[in-house]
């Protein structure tokens, strides 16, 4: 979707505006392990790929400033699909699957304070792809990494004492481009 260049860019300038956030909020912040749960999710990589379950791990990191929370994940989702392909007189088959193996972190501003949050925000990833093929002729396994952004959003709601609930879209720039709907719910600890 978008250039290397262009990506590195991006990239630089949130980094900056993370700094610069960092720093300014660093004397009141409250920055820790706060809470951690499960994530699930479907996600919807870009291209003739097949959307898959996303299955994960999300992380509160505390606040750096009022209502800036600073938060992580580790998810994990994969594909594949079958393909037939002429073979001298005959068709033969052969599958392959893409995997994705992401650790991201960032900030999410919480627009108020109550029983349903809604919050938008973003941050930098890392994703860690298999391609697997199975059978294949002129292709062969392979793994690569490539550093992304993401943005994020939706609302959050307290379900009780320690545990809070969290609908969000999230869309990732990271070649393949993805666009994830995840539920995660989060065990905050006191």
């Amino acid at each position: 979707m978008f250039s290397r260049s262009i990506m590195i860019k991006i990239a630089i300038g949130v980094c900056l505006i993370l700094v610069a956030m960092y720093t300014r909020a660093a004397a009141s912040s409250d920055v820790g392990l706060k809470g951690f749960g499960p994530r699930i999710g479907y996600v919807d990589p870009e291209g003739t790929f097949d959307g898959s379950v996303e299955l994960g791990m999300v992380f509160d990191f505390g606040e750096f400033a009022k209502q800036l929370r600073w938060d992580g994940s580790i998810s994990y989702w994969s594909t594949g699909q079958d393909y037939k392909y002429h073979n001298g007189n005959r068709y033969d088959t052969y599958s392959w699957k893409l995997s994705d193996l992401a650790l991201r972190s960032g900030l999410n501003y919480h627009f108020t304070q109550g029983d349903w949050v809604p919050y938008l925000g973003g941050g930098l990833g890392m994703h860690f792809y298999t391609w697997d093929y199975n059978e294949a002729p002129f292709y062969s396994n392979s793994s690569d990494s490539k550093f992304g952004i993401y943005l994020d959003g939706g609302i959050e709601h307290k379900l009780s004492a320690n545990w809070t609930g969290q609908m969000q879209v999230q869309l990732d720039f990271a070649d393949p481009d993805q666009t994830a709907l995840l539920f995660n719910f989060i065990y905050r600890l006191h």
